[in-house]
C-alpha cells in the first residue's frame, strides 16, 4: 500500500470525533472562549493578563523570565500583556536587583482588586470542570495529558 493510499484510508476510516487532535482542539477552543468571557465580565482582562496575575499571586514578585519559563507561553505575548497591565496600573515593573536586564513584576493594589474580583468565578469554573469527573477519571485524564506531551516531545526529538 502506498503512502497516499494509507493517508486517504486514514482520513476516511477514522471518524472525526475519534481524532485526538480534533477533540483536543475543540475542547481547547471552548475552554478559551469560556475563560475569556468570564474574565471580560469580571475585571475586563484578557486570558494572558489573567495568567500573569495568577503567577504574581502565586509568587508575589516574579521576573518575566520565570513566568515565561514556568508557563511555557510565548514570550512576546506575555510581554505585551505585561506592558498593558503596567500601563493600566495593575502591575508594577522594576529592574531586578541582581540582574538589571530583567524586570521584576508585582501586582499593584488595583491589580489585586481586579484579580480578587475574577478569582472566584474562575475557581467556580475550575471546580465545575473537575467535579464533572470522578477522582479516577481525573487521574486518567491528567495521565493521558502527560503521555501525550511525552509523545509529542519524543516526536520532536526524533525528527
Amino acid at each position: 500500500m502506498t503512502t497516499d493510499t494509507l493517508q486517504k484510508r486514514y482520513a476516511t476510516d477514522v471518524p472525526l470525533k475519534q481524532m485526538v487532535t480534533y477533540r483536543l482542539s475543540r475542547l481547547h477552543a471552548k475552554l478559551i472562549a469560556q475563560a475569556t468571557r468570564i474574565l471580560k465580565n469580571n475585571g475586563g482582562m484578557t486570558l494572558m493578563q489573567w495568567r500573569i496575575l495568577v503567577m504574581l499571586d502565586l509568587y508575589d514578585k516574579a521576573p518575566m523570565a520565570r513566568i515565561v519559563r514556568e508557563t511555557e507561553f510565548d514570550k512576546g505575548l506575555l510581554s505585551r500583556a505585561a506592558k498593558t497591565l503596567t500601563e493600566r496600573g495593575l502591575i508594577r515593573s522594576k529592574p531586578h536587583e541582581s540582574d538589571h536586564r530583567q524586570q521584576l513584576l508585582s501586582m499593584t493594589p488595583e491589580g489585586r482588586l481586579m484579580f480578587d474580583g475574577a478569582i472566584q468565578p474562575m475557581r467556580d469554573r475550575r471546580n465545575k470542570l473537575l467535579n464533572s469527573m470522578s477522582d479516577e477519571q481525573r487521574d486518567v485524564v491528567f495521565d493521558a495529558f502527560e503521555k501525550l506531551e511525552r509523545a509529542i516531545d519524543d516526536l520532536e526529538t526524533n525528527k
